[in-house]
């Protein structure tokens, strides 16, 4: 990966309008502008009012990418789309609106800079989030403080040829396993090489994130119903209440969730029916459907990993900034018998020479949700590739894009 390519990313897949600027794999900025609070009303993502914010939303937050990145980087000018090396854009999948904003925005920007397009699979960013890096103070010898701009035109096309798999500042030790863990996906995804993958399980029916939140509902937690539930989960006992395991005797890596959706509408029903639950009674509900629906991800992680010898697991998703999703993952691949060493871990105590699994979450927690710096991490992998929109006009969003 060349560390001097610039890459300006959109990401408008759901309710969150989001542009970002990458440095090769270092996030210059990510900018998230959150709707929650017009869709609150509903319940839900109302698909109209996503479009409308969007389209208000997408050129001032493009802007403040490109200046956050300007400060980011040390420049004494403003960062235009003239230093931008490629534009990047999530195509599919996610809500139809609001992908067609976003594409309909970059490929009319992709005309007028004449920069090349690239396409990204929202779910791919997901899956290489873990990837991206923190931006770190440069050193006196990589500072991009220029007077202009076509001086650091200058210094970005004079590292052009400096593309090599090795340069970036992560050394990914294969076959890698990610594990996405969101909203409307919940996946294990197998691979020997950035690009090509290979699906092991995903979800037959809801979401991992999508059961939580709907639980969340029963429980009148309001919207989004997913963090809330988290949160009270601390508060709770996992073991009050046995939620059933799904799909144990199926040999796939299939999940289904549906099943513990319907056994808390059950629940509830039989054991407290027109009653509100009180407030321990509702953490206790929030802790052990959130470990009913992480217990049935570990047991399938369980059996790819008995089947799998993997070097590396990632972790990425909005569900995959849940604490107790991680020290579950932790625990599941000790009990394989295998060492595991964290990336996000300070504790010198693990080494990764030793480790027989690496496990990768993303930096920050903005880095889980829906964002644009994670499609433009995968585009920086793309470019190398040169996997750029040939035909712009035949460029369509993709919904249901797997």
């Amino acid at each position: 990966m060349n560390k001097y390519l610039l890459i300006l990313a959109v990401d408008t897949s759901c309710d969150d309008t989001s542009a970002a600027v990458l440095r090769g794999d270092t996030v210059l900025s990510n900018i998230i502008a959150s709707q929650t609070e017009l869709h609150r009303p509903y319940g839900g993502v109302f698909p109209t009012v996503a479009k409308q914010a969007h389209k208000e939303n997408i050129e001032p937050t493009v802007k403040t990418a490109l200046k956050r990145a300007s400060i980011a980087l040390g420049n004494k000018t403003k960062l235009t789309i003239n230093n931008i090396d490629a534009l990047a854009v999530t195509v599919g999948p996610g809500l139809a609106p609001a992908l067609e904003v976003g594409l309909n925005f970059m490929k009319d920007l992709a005309i007028k800079s004449q920069k090349p397009l690239i396409a990204i699979n929202h779910i791919e960013g997901h899956a290489l989030s873990a990837l991206a890096q923190r931006n770190h103070s440069l050193k006196k010898n990589d500072t991009l403080d220029t007077k202009n701009s076509r001086q650091l035109e200058k210094l970005i096309e004079s590292n052009k040829k400096k593309i090599s798999d090795n340069s970036n500042n992560t050394n990914i030790n294969y076959p890698v396993l990610s594990i996405v863990v969101s909203g409307g996906h919940t996946e294990f995804i197998l691979f020997n090489k950035i690009g090509e993958y290979q699906i092991l399980g995903s979800s037959i029916d809801d979401a991992a994130g999508e059961c939580l939140d709907k639980i969340g509902r029963m429980l009148n937690l309001g919207y989004p119903a997913g963090p809330i539930m988290e949160k009270f989960a601390h508060l709770g006992n996992p073991k009050a209440i046995d939620f059933p395991l799904p799909m144990t005797t199926t040999k796939s890596f299939d999940m289904s969730f549906s099943g513990l959706k319907t056994f808390s509408r059950n629940y509830i029903e039989d054991h407290f029916g027109d009653t509100s639950l009180n407030q321990q009674q509702t953490y206790d509900f929030c802790a052990s459907a959130q470990y009913g629906v992480f217990r049935h991800i570990m047991y399938k992680l369980s059996k790819v990993l008995e089947k799998y010898d993997v070097a590396e697991i990632w972790l990425g998703g909005g569900v995959a900034a849940n604490v107790n999703l991680r020290k579950m993952i932790r625990e599941t691949i000790k009990n394989t018998g295998k060492k595991v060493s964290n990336s996000d871990t300070k504790n010198p105590k693990l080494s990764k020479q030793k480790a027989k699994i690496i496990f990768r979450t993303p930096f920050t927690k903005r880095l889980c949700m829906d964002n644009a710096a994670m499609i433009g991490l995968v585009a920086s992998y793309k470019f190398e590739r040169k996997e750029f929109v040939s035909d712009l006009e035949e460029l369509e969003r993709s919904p249901r894009l797997i």
